[in-house]
Protein backbone atom coordinates (compact mmCIF):
# COMPACT_ATOMS: atom_id res chain seq x y z
CA UNK A 1 0.00 0.00 0.00
CA UNK A 2 1.31 3.43 -0.94
CA UNK A 3 1.48 5.70 2.10
CA UNK A 4 3.94 8.02 3.79
CA UNK A 5 6.29 5.09 4.49
CA UNK A 6 6.70 4.33 0.77
CA UNK A 7 9.50 6.15 -1.02
CA UNK A 8 9.19 7.01 -4.69
CA UNK A 9 12.39 7.98 -6.47
CA UNK A 10 12.44 9.89 -9.74
CA UNK A 11 15.43 9.91 -12.08
CA UNK A 12 15.07 12.68 -14.65
CA UNK A 13 13.06 15.67 -13.43
CA UNK A 14 11.27 17.21 -16.40
CA UNK A 15 7.70 18.19 -17.23
CA UNK A 16 6.12 14.75 -16.73
CA UNK A 17 8.03 14.17 -13.49
CA UNK A 18 6.85 17.56 -12.24
CA UNK A 19 3.24 16.70 -13.09
CA UNK A 20 3.48 13.38 -11.24
CA UNK A 21 5.06 14.98 -8.17
CA UNK A 22 2.33 17.61 -7.99
CA UNK A 23 -0.37 14.97 -8.39
CA UNK A 24 1.08 12.61 -5.78
CA UNK A 25 1.67 15.37 -3.25
CA UNK A 26 -1.99 16.36 -3.44
CA UNK A 27 -3.25 12.91 -2.49
CA UNK A 28 -4.12 11.73 1.00
CA UNK A 29 -1.03 10.31 2.74
CA UNK A 30 1.40 11.17 -0.08
CA UNK A 31 4.56 9.06 -0.34
CA UNK A 32 8.04 10.37 0.24
CA UNK A 33 9.54 11.49 -3.08
CA UNK A 34 13.28 11.52 -3.84
CA UNK A 35 14.46 13.51 -6.86
CA UNK A 36 17.63 13.26 -8.88
CA UNK A 37 19.61 16.50 -9.15
CA UNK A 38 19.03 16.82 -12.93
CA UNK A 39 17.14 20.02 -13.78
CA UNK A 40 18.32 21.52 -10.50
CA UNK A 41 16.03 24.54 -10.64
CA UNK A 42 12.88 22.44 -11.13
CA UNK A 43 13.92 19.92 -8.47
CA UNK A 44 14.61 22.74 -6.03
CA UNK A 45 11.25 24.35 -6.77
CA UNK A 46 9.39 21.08 -6.06
CA UNK A 47 11.34 20.51 -2.83
CA UNK A 48 10.48 24.03 -1.67
CA UNK A 49 6.78 23.62 -2.45
CA UNK A 50 6.20 20.15 -0.99
CA UNK A 51 7.41 18.83 2.36
CA UNK A 52 7.37 15.25 1.02
CA UNK A 53 10.03 16.02 -1.61
CA UNK A 54 13.79 15.97 -1.17
CA UNK A 55 16.71 16.13 -3.60
CA UNK A 56 19.39 13.45 -3.64
CA UNK A 57 23.05 14.03 -4.53
CA UNK A 58 22.88 11.61 -7.47
CA UNK A 59 20.95 8.86 -9.23
CA UNK A 60 22.40 6.04 -7.14
CA UNK A 61 21.19 7.75 -3.97
CA UNK A 62 17.72 7.97 -5.50
CA UNK A 63 17.76 4.21 -6.16
CA UNK A 64 19.17 3.35 -2.73
CA UNK A 65 16.54 5.40 -0.91
CA UNK A 66 13.48 4.33 -2.89
CA UNK A 67 11.00 1.47 -3.04
CA UNK A 68 9.77 2.49 -6.51
CA UNK A 69 12.08 4.09 -9.07
CA UNK A 70 10.48 6.18 -11.82
CA UNK A 71 12.66 6.59 -14.89
CA UNK A 72 11.57 9.76 -16.72
CA UNK A 73 14.66 10.55 -18.77
CA UNK A 74 14.85 11.01 -22.55
CA UNK A 75 15.03 7.71 -24.48
CA UNK A 76 18.51 8.54 -25.76
CA UNK A 77 19.74 8.93 -22.16
CA UNK A 78 18.44 5.62 -20.79
CA UNK A 79 21.55 3.59 -21.59
CA UNK A 80 23.94 6.04 -19.94
CA UNK A 81 21.73 6.52 -16.87
CA UNK A 82 21.03 2.86 -16.14
CA UNK A 83 24.57 1.72 -16.91
CA UNK A 84 25.79 4.03 -14.13
CA UNK A 85 23.55 2.72 -11.32
CA UNK A 86 23.05 -0.55 -9.48
CA UNK A 87 19.40 -1.39 -8.82
CA UNK A 88 18.64 -4.05 -6.18
CA UNK A 89 16.17 -6.81 -7.04
CA UNK A 90 13.63 -5.63 -4.47
CA UNK A 91 13.04 -2.31 -6.28
CA UNK A 92 10.30 -1.74 -8.84
CA UNK A 93 11.44 0.29 -11.85
CA UNK A 94 8.72 2.13 -13.77
CA UNK A 95 9.96 3.52 -17.06
CA UNK A 96 8.33 6.35 -19.02
CA UNK A 97 11.03 6.25 -21.71
CA UNK A 98 9.50 5.62 -25.13
CA UNK A 99 10.93 2.89 -27.33
CA UNK A 100 12.55 0.87 -24.55
CA UNK A 101 11.00 -2.58 -24.21
CA UNK A 102 10.89 -4.47 -20.93
CA UNK A 103 13.53 -6.84 -22.29
CA UNK A 104 15.90 -4.03 -23.28
CA UNK A 105 15.50 -2.38 -19.87
CA UNK A 106 16.17 -5.66 -18.05
CA UNK A 107 19.28 -6.15 -20.18
CA UNK A 108 20.66 -3.08 -18.43
CA UNK A 109 19.08 -3.59 -15.01
CA UNK A 110 19.38 -7.34 -14.50
CA UNK A 111 16.73 -9.35 -12.67
CA UNK A 112 14.66 -6.35 -11.53
CA UNK A 113 10.86 -5.93 -11.88
CA UNK A 114 10.20 -3.50 -14.75
CA UNK A 115 6.97 -1.76 -15.80
CA UNK A 116 6.58 0.53 -18.79
CA UNK A 117 4.24 3.51 -18.48
CA UNK A 118 2.77 6.45 -20.41
CA UNK A 119 1.95 9.16 -17.85
CA UNK A 120 0.02 12.05 -19.42
CA UNK A 121 0.16 15.70 -18.31
CA UNK A 122 -3.30 15.36 -16.72
CA UNK A 123 -1.75 13.37 -13.84
CA UNK A 124 -0.96 16.82 -12.42
CA UNK A 125 -4.67 17.26 -11.61
CA UNK A 126 -5.08 13.52 -10.84
CA UNK A 127 -7.17 13.13 -13.98
CA UNK A 128 -4.82 11.21 -16.27
CA UNK A 129 -5.40 7.59 -17.29
CA UNK A 130 -1.94 6.01 -17.42
CA UNK A 131 -1.16 3.02 -19.61
CA UNK A 132 1.22 0.42 -18.18
CA UNK A 133 2.74 -2.93 -19.16
CA UNK A 134 2.90 -5.39 -17.60
CA UNK A 135 0.36 -5.24 -14.82
CA UNK A 136 1.91 -4.77 -11.37
CA UNK A 137 0.00 -4.03 -8.13
CA UNK A 138 2.31 -1.24 -6.92
CA UNK A 139 2.33 0.46 -10.32
CA UNK A 140 -1.45 0.19 -10.53
CA UNK A 141 -1.89 1.72 -7.09
CA UNK A 142 0.55 4.53 -7.89
CA UNK A 143 -1.18 5.56 -11.10
CA UNK A 144 -4.66 5.00 -9.69
CA UNK A 145 -3.87 7.86 -7.35
CA UNK A 146 -3.12 10.03 -10.38
CA UNK A 147 -6.40 9.44 -12.20
CA UNK A 148 -6.53 5.79 -13.15
CA UNK A 149 -4.63 3.07 -14.94
CA UNK A 150 -5.11 0.77 -17.93
CA UNK A 151 -2.87 -2.28 -18.06
CA UNK A 152 -2.17 -3.44 -21.62
CA UNK A 153 -2.42 -7.24 -22.00
CA UNK A 154 0.64 -7.36 -24.29
CA UNK A 155 3.62 -5.15 -25.05
CA UNK A 156 2.26 -4.75 -28.59
CA UNK A 157 -0.96 -3.39 -27.11
CA UNK A 158 1.06 -1.00 -24.98
CA UNK A 159 2.78 0.31 -28.12
CA UNK A 160 -0.62 0.91 -29.70
CA UNK A 161 -1.68 2.98 -26.68
CA UNK A 162 1.54 4.94 -27.02
CA UNK A 163 0.82 5.63 -30.70
CA UNK A 164 -2.70 6.81 -29.89
CA UNK A 165 -1.33 9.64 -27.75
CA UNK A 166 -0.07 11.24 -30.97
CA UNK A 167 -3.67 12.17 -31.80
CA UNK A 168 -3.85 14.90 -29.12
CA UNK A 169 -2.48 17.86 -31.07
CA UNK A 170 -4.63 16.97 -34.10
CA UNK A 171 -7.74 17.38 -31.98
CA UNK A 172 -6.55 20.79 -30.83
CA UNK A 173 -5.75 21.79 -34.41
CA UNK A 174 -9.32 20.84 -35.38
CA UNK A 175 -10.61 23.32 -32.79
CA UNK A 176 -8.16 25.95 -34.03
CA UNK A 177 -9.35 25.56 -37.65
CA UNK A 178 -12.96 26.12 -36.58
CA UNK A 179 -11.89 29.25 -34.69
CA UNK A 180 -9.93 30.53 -37.69
CA UNK A 181 -12.90 29.87 -39.99
CA UNK A 182 -15.14 31.95 -37.71
CA UNK A 183 -12.60 34.78 -37.58
CA UNK A 184 -12.37 34.80 -41.39
CA UNK A 185 -16.09 35.46 -41.51
CA UNK A 186 -16.07 38.65 -39.53
CA UNK A 187 -15.94 37.56 -35.90
CA UNK A 188 -13.27 39.11 -33.72
CA UNK A 189 -10.47 36.54 -33.25
CA UNK A 190 -10.92 36.61 -29.46
CA UNK A 191 -14.63 35.96 -29.75
CA UNK A 192 -14.13 33.21 -32.32
CA UNK A 193 -11.56 31.57 -30.07
CA UNK A 194 -13.77 31.74 -26.99
CA UNK A 195 -16.76 30.34 -28.88
CA UNK A 196 -14.76 27.42 -30.33
CA UNK A 197 -13.28 26.60 -26.94
CA UNK A 198 -16.70 26.70 -25.29
CA UNK A 199 -18.26 24.52 -28.00
CA UNK A 200 -15.69 21.76 -27.74
CA UNK A 201 -15.33 22.02 -23.98
CA UNK A 202 -19.02 21.17 -23.76
CA UNK A 203 -18.67 18.29 -26.21
CA UNK A 204 -15.68 17.01 -24.26
CA UNK A 205 -17.74 16.68 -21.10
CA UNK A 206 -19.79 14.00 -22.83
CA UNK A 207 -16.71 11.78 -22.69
CA UNK A 208 -16.98 11.68 -18.90
CA UNK A 209 -20.01 9.38 -19.21
CA UNK A 210 -18.14 6.11 -19.70
CA UNK A 211 -21.37 4.10 -19.60
CA UNK A 212 -22.13 5.21 -23.18
CA UNK A 213 -20.11 3.81 -26.11
CA UNK A 214 -18.31 6.37 -28.25
CA UNK A 215 -20.51 5.57 -31.26
CA UNK A 216 -23.54 6.33 -29.11
CA UNK A 217 -22.06 9.72 -28.18
CA UNK A 218 -21.57 10.51 -31.86
CA UNK A 219 -25.19 9.65 -32.59
CA UNK A 220 -26.38 11.70 -29.62
CA UNK A 221 -24.74 14.82 -31.07
CA UNK A 222 -26.38 14.64 -34.51
CA UNK A 223 -29.69 13.95 -36.18
CA UNK A 224 -30.08 12.14 -39.53
CA UNK A 225 -29.70 14.71 -42.28
CA UNK A 226 -28.78 17.42 -39.76
CA UNK A 227 -25.83 19.78 -39.95
CA UNK A 228 -23.62 17.78 -37.55
CA UNK A 229 -24.13 14.63 -39.61
CA UNK A 230 -23.44 16.49 -42.86
CA UNK A 231 -20.20 18.06 -41.64
CA UNK A 232 -18.93 14.76 -40.24
CA UNK A 233 -19.79 12.98 -43.48
CA UNK A 234 -18.09 15.60 -45.65
CA UNK A 235 -14.97 15.86 -43.52
CA UNK A 236 -14.49 12.53 -41.76
CA UNK A 237 -15.68 10.26 -44.56
CA UNK A 238 -14.54 6.66 -44.96
CA UNK A 239 -11.47 7.77 -46.92
CA UNK A 240 -10.31 10.15 -44.20
CA UNK A 241 -11.03 7.59 -41.51
CA UNK A 242 -8.79 5.15 -43.37
CA UNK A 243 -6.08 7.80 -43.68
CA UNK A 244 -6.27 8.35 -39.92
CA UNK A 245 -5.84 4.62 -39.30
CA UNK A 246 -2.91 4.56 -41.72
CA UNK A 247 -1.30 7.51 -39.93
CA UNK A 248 -1.69 5.73 -36.58
CA UNK A 249 -0.09 2.63 -38.10
CA UNK A 250 2.87 4.74 -39.17
CA UNK A 251 3.21 6.22 -35.68
CA UNK A 252 2.99 2.71 -34.24
CA UNK A 253 5.94 1.65 -36.37
CA UNK A 254 7.94 4.52 -34.83
CA UNK A 255 7.12 3.80 -31.18
CA UNK A 256 7.45 0.02 -31.24
CA UNK A 257 10.77 -1.06 -29.73
CA UNK A 258 13.24 -2.20 -32.36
Amino acid sequence: MLDQTVRVGIIGVGAIAEAMVEGLCRTDSPPRILLSPRSAQLSRSLAERFDEVEICPGNQEVVDGSDIVLLTVRPEDVDDVLSAVRVPRDRLVISAAAGWSCASLRALLGDVPVVRSIPLPAVRSRDGLTAIFPSHPMAEELFSRLGGVVAAPTEEGFSALSAATAAASSQLRYVAVVSEWLAARGLRPGGADRFARSLFRGVGRALEDESRPLDALVAAHETPGGINAELRGRWLDSGNEERLRDALDRILSRVEPS
